[in-house]
Protein backbone atom coordinates (compact mmCIF):
# COMPACT_ATOMS: atom_id res chain seq x y z
CA UNK A 1 0.00 0.00 0.00
CA UNK A 2 1.41 3.37 -1.02
CA UNK A 3 1.01 6.56 0.98
CA UNK A 4 -0.05 9.46 -1.25
CA UNK A 5 -0.29 13.10 -0.19
CA UNK A 6 -2.68 15.40 -2.05
CA UNK A 7 -1.64 19.06 -1.79
CA UNK A 8 -4.66 21.07 -2.94
CA UNK A 9 -6.81 23.84 -1.43
CA UNK A 10 -10.02 22.96 -3.31
CA UNK A 11 -12.03 20.58 -1.05
CA UNK A 12 -13.99 19.12 -3.98
CA UNK A 13 -10.83 18.16 -5.86
CA UNK A 14 -9.28 16.76 -2.67
CA UNK A 15 -12.37 14.64 -2.07
CA UNK A 16 -12.49 13.33 -5.65
CA UNK A 17 -8.77 12.53 -5.81
CA UNK A 18 -8.82 10.92 -2.36
CA UNK A 19 -11.72 8.66 -3.27
CA UNK A 20 -10.21 7.77 -6.63
CA UNK A 21 -6.79 6.84 -5.23
CA UNK A 22 -8.16 5.13 -2.10
CA UNK A 23 -10.10 2.69 -4.27
CA UNK A 24 -6.77 1.35 -5.51
CA UNK A 25 -5.60 0.62 -1.98
CA UNK A 26 -3.58 3.78 -1.38
CA UNK A 27 -3.52 5.57 1.96
CA UNK A 28 -4.27 9.20 1.11
CA UNK A 29 -3.44 12.24 3.25
CA UNK A 30 -3.99 15.87 2.30
CA UNK A 31 -2.62 19.35 2.93
CA UNK A 32 -4.22 22.64 1.89
CA UNK A 33 -1.05 24.75 1.78
CA UNK A 34 2.59 24.45 0.80
CA UNK A 35 3.93 24.96 4.32
CA UNK A 36 1.57 22.31 5.71
CA UNK A 37 2.64 19.90 2.97
CA UNK A 38 6.35 20.35 3.71
CA UNK A 39 5.77 19.94 7.45
CA UNK A 40 3.68 16.80 6.89
CA UNK A 41 6.32 15.33 4.58
CA UNK A 42 8.98 15.91 7.23
CA UNK A 43 6.88 14.21 9.90
CA UNK A 44 5.23 11.47 7.80
CA UNK A 45 6.96 10.93 4.42
CA UNK A 46 4.70 10.00 1.52
CA UNK A 47 5.53 7.66 -1.37
CA UNK A 48 4.08 10.13 -3.89
CA UNK A 49 2.74 13.70 -3.89
CA UNK A 50 -0.10 15.03 -6.04
CA UNK A 51 0.49 18.79 -6.07
CA UNK A 52 -1.56 21.76 -7.20
CA UNK A 53 0.51 24.77 -8.29
CA UNK A 54 -1.98 27.43 -7.16
CA UNK A 55 -1.70 27.19 -3.38
CA UNK A 56 -2.72 29.98 -0.97
CA UNK A 57 0.72 30.51 0.59
CA UNK A 58 3.56 29.17 -1.58
CA UNK A 59 3.59 28.70 -5.32
CA UNK A 60 3.64 25.00 -6.10
CA UNK A 61 6.92 25.35 -7.99
CA UNK A 62 8.55 26.75 -4.84
CA UNK A 63 7.19 23.77 -2.90
CA UNK A 64 8.86 21.44 -5.41
CA UNK A 65 12.18 23.30 -5.15
CA UNK A 66 12.19 23.13 -1.35
CA UNK A 67 11.14 19.50 -1.37
CA UNK A 68 13.89 18.54 -3.82
CA UNK A 69 16.54 19.88 -1.45
CA UNK A 70 15.95 16.88 0.82
CA UNK A 71 13.57 14.40 -0.83
CA UNK A 72 13.27 12.50 -4.11
CA UNK A 73 9.61 11.59 -3.62
CA UNK A 74 7.75 11.44 -6.98
CA UNK A 75 5.64 14.56 -7.63
CA UNK A 76 2.64 14.65 -9.97
CA UNK A 77 1.52 18.22 -10.66
CA UNK A 78 -2.16 19.07 -11.18
CA UNK A 79 -2.75 22.54 -12.53
CA UNK A 80 -5.09 24.75 -14.50
CA UNK A 81 -2.02 26.58 -15.83
CA UNK A 82 -2.06 25.10 -19.30
CA UNK A 83 0.78 27.19 -20.71
CA UNK A 84 3.85 25.28 -21.83
CA UNK A 85 6.07 27.59 -19.75
CA UNK A 86 4.33 26.52 -16.53
CA UNK A 87 4.85 22.87 -17.38
CA UNK A 88 8.52 23.42 -18.21
CA UNK A 89 9.08 25.37 -14.98
CA UNK A 90 7.44 22.65 -12.87
CA UNK A 91 9.39 19.84 -14.53
CA UNK A 92 12.66 21.77 -14.32
CA UNK A 93 12.03 22.38 -10.61
CA UNK A 94 11.83 18.62 -10.08
CA UNK A 95 8.26 17.49 -10.82
CA UNK A 96 8.01 14.02 -12.36
CA UNK A 97 4.75 14.44 -14.30
CA UNK A 98 2.13 17.08 -15.11
CA UNK A 99 -1.63 16.70 -15.57
CA UNK A 100 -3.83 19.55 -16.77
CA UNK A 101 -7.09 20.44 -15.04
CA UNK A 102 -9.78 19.34 -15.65
CA UNK A 103 -8.62 15.74 -15.64
CA UNK A 104 -10.17 12.29 -15.54
CA UNK A 105 -9.70 10.08 -12.50
CA UNK A 106 -8.80 7.09 -14.68
CA UNK A 107 -5.86 8.98 -16.19
CA UNK A 108 -4.83 10.29 -12.77
CA UNK A 109 -4.80 6.77 -11.33
CA UNK A 110 -2.80 5.49 -14.31
CA UNK A 111 -0.17 8.21 -13.91
CA UNK A 112 0.08 7.55 -10.17
CA UNK A 113 0.57 3.83 -10.81
CA UNK A 114 3.28 4.58 -13.37
CA UNK A 115 5.18 6.90 -11.01
CA UNK A 116 4.98 4.41 -8.15
CA UNK A 117 6.25 1.62 -10.41
CA UNK A 118 9.15 3.81 -11.54
CA UNK A 119 10.03 4.67 -7.95
CA UNK A 120 9.92 0.98 -7.01
CA UNK A 121 12.22 0.01 -9.90
CA UNK A 122 14.69 2.79 -9.11
CA UNK A 123 14.74 1.68 -5.49
CA UNK A 124 15.47 3.65 -2.34
CA UNK A 125 18.76 4.56 -0.76
CA UNK A 126 20.06 2.01 1.76
CA UNK A 127 20.44 2.86 5.42
CA UNK A 128 23.38 5.11 6.28
CA UNK A 129 25.77 3.39 8.68
CA UNK A 130 28.49 5.28 10.57
CA UNK A 131 30.17 3.08 13.16
CA UNK A 132 27.48 1.96 15.61
CA UNK A 133 24.96 4.45 14.19
CA UNK A 134 22.39 3.38 11.56
CA UNK A 135 20.04 5.90 9.92
CA UNK A 136 17.22 4.58 7.72
CA UNK A 137 15.48 7.66 6.31
CA UNK A 138 13.00 5.60 4.27
CA UNK A 139 11.50 3.82 7.28
CA UNK A 140 12.32 6.67 9.68
CA UNK A 141 14.33 4.52 12.06
CA UNK A 142 17.63 5.22 13.80
CA UNK A 143 19.64 2.97 16.07
CA UNK A 144 22.74 3.86 18.08
CA UNK A 145 24.68 0.94 19.58
CA UNK A 146 21.58 -1.20 19.00
CA UNK A 147 19.21 1.15 20.84
CA UNK A 148 16.39 2.99 19.08
CA UNK A 149 16.77 6.76 18.73
CA UNK A 150 13.65 8.91 18.47
CA UNK A 151 13.67 12.30 16.74
CA UNK A 152 11.09 15.07 16.63
CA UNK A 153 9.72 16.08 13.18
CA UNK A 154 11.99 19.16 13.10
CA UNK A 155 15.02 17.07 14.05
CA UNK A 156 14.20 14.65 11.22
CA UNK A 157 13.83 17.55 8.80
CA UNK A 158 17.16 19.02 9.90
CA UNK A 159 18.87 15.64 9.57
CA UNK A 160 17.43 15.06 6.09
CA UNK A 161 18.44 18.51 4.85
CA UNK A 162 21.98 18.16 6.20
CA UNK A 163 22.55 14.63 4.92
CA UNK A 164 21.19 15.49 1.46
CA UNK A 165 24.19 17.81 0.90
CA UNK A 166 27.31 15.90 1.99
CA UNK A 167 30.48 17.95 2.13
CA UNK A 168 28.75 21.25 1.35
CA UNK A 169 28.73 24.29 3.61
CA UNK A 170 25.10 24.98 4.52
CA UNK A 171 24.62 28.48 5.88
CA UNK A 172 22.51 29.30 8.92
CA UNK A 173 20.04 31.29 6.83
CA UNK A 174 19.63 28.57 4.22
CA UNK A 175 19.08 25.86 6.84
CA UNK A 176 16.53 28.02 8.66
CA UNK A 177 14.61 28.53 5.41
CA UNK A 178 14.66 24.82 4.56
CA UNK A 179 13.64 23.58 8.01
CA UNK A 180 11.38 26.36 9.31
CA UNK A 181 10.24 27.75 5.98
CA UNK A 182 11.27 31.35 6.54
CA UNK A 183 13.83 33.39 8.41
CA UNK A 184 12.95 34.77 11.84
CA UNK A 185 16.30 36.43 12.56
CA UNK A 186 18.46 35.79 15.60
CA UNK A 187 15.74 33.99 17.55
CA UNK A 188 15.44 31.28 14.90
CA UNK A 189 19.23 31.06 14.55
CA UNK A 190 19.35 30.21 18.24
CA UNK A 191 16.58 27.66 17.67
CA UNK A 192 18.69 26.11 14.90
CA UNK A 193 21.69 25.86 17.23
CA UNK A 194 19.54 24.27 19.93
CA UNK A 195 18.08 21.70 17.53
CA UNK A 196 21.52 20.91 16.14
CA UNK A 197 22.95 20.43 19.63
CA UNK A 198 20.09 18.09 20.57
CA UNK A 199 20.38 16.18 17.29
CA UNK A 200 24.11 15.69 17.82
CA UNK A 201 23.53 14.38 21.32
CA UNK A 202 20.91 11.88 20.14
CA UNK A 203 23.16 10.65 17.30
CA UNK A 204 26.24 10.35 19.49
CA UNK A 205 28.16 13.06 17.62
CA UNK A 206 30.82 15.11 19.41
CA UNK A 207 31.03 18.75 18.32
CA UNK A 208 34.73 18.84 19.27
CA UNK A 209 35.55 15.70 17.24
CA UNK A 210 32.62 15.38 14.83
CA UNK A 211 31.94 12.36 12.64
CA UNK A 212 28.59 13.64 11.31
CA UNK A 213 28.27 17.44 11.45
CA UNK A 214 31.05 20.01 11.62
CA UNK A 215 30.37 23.57 12.74
CA UNK A 216 31.81 26.19 10.41
CA UNK A 217 32.15 29.08 12.85
CA UNK A 218 30.17 32.14 11.82
CA UNK A 219 28.93 30.49 8.62
CA UNK A 220 26.91 27.32 9.15
CA UNK A 221 27.31 23.55 9.21
CA UNK A 222 28.77 20.82 7.01
CA UNK A 223 27.58 17.18 6.81
CA UNK A 224 30.70 15.01 6.84
CA UNK A 225 29.36 11.61 5.78
CA UNK A 226 29.75 11.02 2.05
CA UNK A 227 27.99 8.23 0.11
Amino acid sequence: MARVMVVEDDPQIVSAVTQGLSREGNAVASAASGEDALAEMAAHPADLIVLDLGLPDLDGIEVIRRLRSWSEVPVLVLSARGAERSKVDALDAGADDYLDKPFGLAELRARVRALLRRASVNGRAPAMVVGDLSIDSVHRTITLAGAEVRLTPKEWRLLEVLSAHPGKLLTHGWLIQQVWGRSHGDETRQTLRTHLRTLRAKLGDDADAPRLVRTETGAGYRWLVTP
